[in-house]
């Protein structure tokens, strides 16, 4: 066979077995961390590939739209349990959370704030690491929207339960 000009193997071809010549250079997958302008321009990441990357902590820059219907149902059942806990307090309940409770006393207005941030925040962090696995456990961390759905939603239903208690004691 002849080699087309340029063609390093000087008119061998390789059989489908044999290996490759080593690559030089820095590998690009090294990078976890996603250049800027693929999260604002939007980027090419989907989900990890190789098995190797696996092991890593691989942050994505394309997320699936299924992921945005979680992250609203998150911030809106936050939202919720924050005017229902505000409901409670108004009839005599108490927050148990003492981090909460100190950001209520600042201030109704303080206290939503502040747990709709910190609930923005591990939304965020829930985001970053949605591809990853657990090092040695199954566990993906993609259940983690799961469970905060599943928490929050438990939490409004039981402040309606509270709130349905002291309405008919009245």
């Amino acid at each position: 066979m002849t080699s087309k000009p340029g063609n390093e193997t000087s008119g061998k071809q390789k059989a489908a077995g044999e290996p490759r010549a080593p690559r030089f250079g820095v590998d690009r997958r090294r990078k976890t961390i996603p250049a800027l302008r693929y999260l604002v321009a939007g980027g090419r990441r989907r989900g990890v590939r190789r098995v190797e990357d696996k092991q890593r902590l691989i942050i994505l820059d394309r997320y699936s739209p299924h992921l945005l219907k979680a992250i609203v149902g998150i911030l809106f059942l936050s939202l919720l349990d924050a005017i229902l806990t505000l409901s409670l307090i108004e009839h005599g309940a108490t927050e148990i959370n003492p981090v909460m409770a100190f950001f209520l006393k600042q201030g109704p207005l303080i206290f939503t704030g502040v747990k709709y941030l910190l609930t923005s925040l591990a939304v965020v962090i829930f985001l970053l690491v949605n591809h990853n696995v657990l090092p040695r456990t199954r566990f993906r961390m993609s259940h983690l929207f799961t469970f905060a759905i599943a928490s929050f939603a438990i939490v409004v239903v039981w402040e309606i339960v509270l709130i349905y208690i002291i309405a008919t004691r009245t």
